[in-house]
């Protein structure tokens, strides 16, 4: 997991390869939480959808409302128990400030620095920010990830460049020592560029909404009134030409660097992958730092390509009216964040070559 208990950010981990279900010691499976998850966002993402008439259609299909339910308790219950488990192992206000152990995962951390500016978060506010770390690191993280091994199979010459990188900043294959780290991720420039072309395509959040609070008037646009509900779709803004150009439906790392070779810098109200101003993603560097580290390190070791039928059988999903793309791109599953439809099929091998010829 990219967040959770058994990176320590919630309390302790497993410290052994052959125990990895005391990660969830505290369900009855370790399924249980993963399928209430994903059932409640594919029902989230319907009640965003209709936005009225949810409650209706649950109280009319009484078996998807008593299932909603029931997973709502389930990832309550998760969230609760990992809280409750770090709870009990306070045993004075000393724990806050000189408890180092304490302050060593995210549950501790927060609870420390709110106690010290003399808030105490209460198991509700807890388990919302929890689930929200949750949320990011084993459904955003994960699926973009997803989406770009499979723009980076879609186009071996990146694939190329990327590891040709990878040998000038960490050393050839196989004899290699160093690593990604969270101090030279950056210095991966066209692999960061990758990263960063891959979630403009497919943001983790591809629609979202807020309600306003006060009267507003949009330059050139409506007059928005408080209590409007204000929607946006960072997917389809990707796919707008007048933001991102004729070829805004295409896959190319290239736009993200300039002409000295750095990132380019569009701004987050362009690329609004992750949100901007105030509500700007907190998890924003960590999970291209994430990104950034998996490619380069499974492409340094590993030969990867799409198993046998699965890119000519795959459903595909419809290339915009009027937008350019190269190649289609596997149907999305309904969800909150933006998960492939059906599971991507990859055979993996080491790497038996040095190869870092740039395919042209």
């Amino acid at each position: 997991m990219t967040f959770g208990r058994a990176l320590g950010l919630y309390g302790e981990e497993s410290t052994t390869d052959t125990e990895p279900e005391a990660c969830y010691k505290h369900l009855s499976s370790p399924e249980a939480f993963a399928e209430a998850f994903e059932f409640s966002q594919k029902q989230m993402d319907f009640r965003f959808t209709v936005m009225t008439g949810w409650e209706l259609y649950e109280k009319v299909n009484l078996s998807v409302g008593q299932q909603m339910k029931r997973s709502c308790g389930t990832i309550h219950e998760y969230a609760y128990t990992l809280i409750d488990e770090r709870l009990s192992k306070i045993s004075s206000d000393d724990d806050f400030t000189n408890g180092e152990t304490f302050q060593n995962d995210f549950l501790g951390l927060m609870m420390a620095v709110h106690r010290q500016r003399g808030h105490t978060l209460n198991r509700e506010e807890l388990k919302d920010a929890a689930l929200s770390f949750l949320l990011a690191g084993r459904d955003a993280t994960a699926q973009s990830l997803s989406w770009c091994f499979f723009h980076l199979l879609m186009n071996k010459e990146v694939i190329s460049k990327i590891r040709e990188e990878a040998a000038q900043l960490l050393g050839t294959y196989p004899s290699h020592q160093g690593r990604v780290t969270h101090d030279n991720y950056k210095q991966f420039t066209y692999t960061y560029a990758a990263v960063l072309e891959t979630i403009r395509l497919h943001p983790p959040v591809p629609k979202n909404l807020k309600f306003a609070k006060a009267d507003d008037l949009i330059p050139g646009g409506p007059t928005v009134e408080a209590g409007d509900c204000v929607t946006w779709s960072d997917w389809q803004m990707a796919r707008d030409p007048e933001i991102w150009g004729a070829d805004c439906g295409q896959y190319k790392p290239d736009r993200w660097i300039d002409e000295a070779g750095k990132i380019q810098n569009f701004g987050n109200f362009k690329f609004h992958a992750f949100n901007a101003g105030p509500r700007l993603c907190l998890g924003m560097n960590m999970a291209i730092f994430f990104n950034v580290k998996t490619i380069v390190e499974m492409l340094q070791n590993f030969d990867l390509e799409f198993s046998e039928g699965w890119l000519e059988n795959v459903p595909k999903s419809e290339v915009l009216e009027g937008i350019k793309a190269d190649y289609p791109t596997p149907q999305y599953q309904p969800s909150l964040t933006l998960p492939m439809k059906n599971a991507m099929m990859i055979s993996v091998k080491p790497r038996l070559t040095q190869d870092l010829t740039i395919v042209s």
